[in-house]
C-alpha cells in the first residue's frame, strides 16, 4: 500500500452526510407516528376505561386503525416518492407492522409486567405511558422497514 492511497481510503471510511430525502423523511415520520401513537393510545384507553377490555387486548384493535391512518399518512407525507404500486406498497406495510407490532407489543407487555413485579398500581391513565414505550422501541424497526421494503425510496 503507497502512502498516496492512505488519505483515499480516509476519505472512504468516512461517513457521508444524510441525505435531503432522510433529512425530510424523518420528521415527517415521526410526526405520523405521533398521531399514530394518540390513536393506538386513546383506543386501547377509551377500550379499557370504558368496557373493561384487558389492556393486553385492548392494543390490537387499537393497533389495527392506528395502521390503517399511518400508511395512508406515511404514503402520502413521509414516502410520497414511492412509486411503489398502492397495494403493493400496502401488503409490505402491513407485512413490517406485523414485525413493529411484535417488537411494540413485546415491550409493552414486558413493561406492564415490569410494573405490576414491582407491585406499583396500574391505572387506564397510566396506559398512554406504556404504549409510548412500545411505539417508542418499534420505531427504529419500522422507519427503515418501511423506507427499505415497503415504500422502497
Amino acid at each position: 500500500m503507497s502512502a498516496s492511497s492512505a488519505p483515499e481510503q480516509v476519505m472512504t471510511l468516512a461517513s457521508p452526510a444524510p441525505s435531503a430525502s432522510l433529512k425530510r423523511q424523518l420528521p415527517a415520520f415521526v410526526a405520523v407516528g405521533l398521531i399514530g401513537y394518540v390513536i393506538d393510545s386513546t383506543i386501547t384507553y377509551g377500550l379499557n376505561r370504558s368496557f373493561g377490555v384487558d389492556p393486553l387486548l385492548a392494543r390490537f384493535p387499537a393497533f389495527v386503525v392506528a395502521t390503517l391512518v399511518n400508511f395512508a399518512l406515511n404514503r402520502r407525507l413521509t414516502f410520497a416518492h414511492s412509486t411503489e404500486p398502492m397495494m403493493r406498497a400496502f401488503v409490505r406495510y402491513v407485512m413490517v407492522c406485523a414485525v413493529g407490532l411484535a417488537v411494540n407489543y413485546a415491550a409493552y407487555a414486558a413493561a406492564l409486567s415490569v410494573w405490576g413485579a414491582l407491585g406499583l398500581p396500574l391505572t387506564p391513565s397510566m396506559l398512554f405511558a406504556f404504549v409510548a414505550f412500545g411505539s417508542g422501541v418499534a420505531m427504529f424497526v419500522t422507519y427503515f422497514g418501511y423506507r427499505m421494503f415497503a415504500f422502497r425510496v
